[in-house]
């Protein structure tokens, strides 16, 4: 499969992959916790970004928290891969939430693609951390204002491909944005102005559905 992006720099969105890991590095290890991987409706959901941050909605039923963001913007499956080792691998998930699908199609990779890559994110995690639960993300719900061709098509294809890895692989869930009715009524009313990302109130609803998709799991905490 060719590589179709830069990894550390994309000159297309003049974005400093290397620079986020980089600070993310500098960060304290905490282990075993929930940790939220992928894209940048990860990273914006953030207090720099005027939200009320993932680490305080996503809590455990102690009150106490227990997630970490690991978001960086405009990655694709094959900068998820690439910085698997450093992202994910020394914080010894107990719980991985992972999103693929966003950014992909932008640089050219075709779903199939996309889900190769994915996919061995997810098994490298569950190869290194047997007893975690990984939770796969749908590919949501967006109005995206400049629309690319096919794009719904392949985002369906995707998630059928998404549940199916899902049902076959041991401690694997799919979990799916777009069922979360609270989330995609109002649409308006749920996004910035790129319709991709989400404002507050997006967020508020987001956080909701990953409290109730995260349940069984927060009760740990």
């Amino acid at each position: 499969m060719p590589l179709k992006v830069g990894l550390r720099y994309i000159e297309k969105w003049k974005s400093d992959l290397e620079k986020e890991v980089v600070a993310y590095e500098q960060q304290p290890i905490e282990q075993g916790k929930i940790v939220f991987y992928g894209p940048s409706y990860f990273t914006r959901w953030k207090e720099s970004w005027g939200m009320v941050p993932l680490e305080q909605e996503i809590v455990g039923k102690s009150g106490r928290p227990c997630a970490i963001n690991r978001g960086f913007g405009s990655s694709c499956a094959e900068h998820q891969l690439y910085y698997y080792d450093r992202m994910v691998k020394p914080l010894a998930p107990k719980v991985l939430v992972y999103s693929s699908f966003g950014n992909s199609m932008d640089f050219g990779y075709l779903p199939e693609e996309t889900f190769e890559l994915a996919q061995r994110v997810i098994l490298y995690t569950l190869t290194d951390f047997p007893d975690c639960q990984v939770y796969i993300c749908g590919t949501g719900k967006h109005k995206k204002i400049i629309p690319i061709e096919g794009h719904d098509e392949a985002a369906a294809r995707y998630d059928e491909w998404l549940k199916e890895l899902a049902e076959k692989t041991p401690n694997c869930h799919y979990i799916d944005p777009k069922a979360y009715a609270p989330l995609v009524t109002d649409m308006d009313d749920i996004f910035v102005e790129d319709g991709v990302h989400y404002n507050r109130e997006g967020y508020r609803r987001f956080g909701a559905f990953f409290r109730e998709a995260l349940k069984c799991e927060l009760e740990k905490f």
